[in-house]
């Protein structure tokens, strides 16, 4: 009798597994992100993002989103988003993402960013990776 229920009870358990919600699709790999350029003294910052969308054929569209924010004088922040949309190609991608300061222009120097990168289907089945990162903020080359 015991051996009946064990084998009733795994037989459950394998019916729930399979009759469970749809799969989401799997997360995209958040690679890397930054060092940030600052553009036109500071009013923008453009962040390369590179990424690679899983292998999950479903997942068609790549959307990252940077959030930067930096100390820029006498304890106020400097602080701004950008994001683009993006086909996925399942190879690794580098997207530049331009990041716009609410109030006051960034400064050289370390800032803190968030990088979020969202990937959906075609069903708008999305998964979200998120990286907490510090990154640099420097001059254009060969600007002064």
């Amino acid at each position: 009798m015991l051996g009946t229920r064990s084998c009733l009870a795994a037989a459950l358990a394998a019916m729930l597994v399979t009759t469970a919600s749809p799969a989401q699709a799997a997360p995209a790999t958040l690679v890397s992100a930054g060092p940030g350029i600052l553009v036109a003294d500071g009013a923008a910052v453009d962040v390369p993002v590179t990424f690679v969308c899983d292998t999950d054929p479903a997942l068609i569209i790549a959307i990252p989103v940077v959030q930067v924010t930096q100390r820029v004088s006498d304890g106020r922040i400097a602080g701004g988003g950008g994001n683009d949309q993006l086909s996925c190609t399942k190879q690794a991608q580098t997207v530049t993402i331009r990041v716009v300061p609410n109030m006051m222009a960034f400064n050289e120097g370390a800032a803190a960013a968030s990088v979020y990168l969202q990937t959906c289907s075609a069903q708008f089945q999305c998964t979200t990776v998120i990286n907490n990162t510090e990154i640099t903020l420097a001059k254009p080359a060969g600007v002064g």
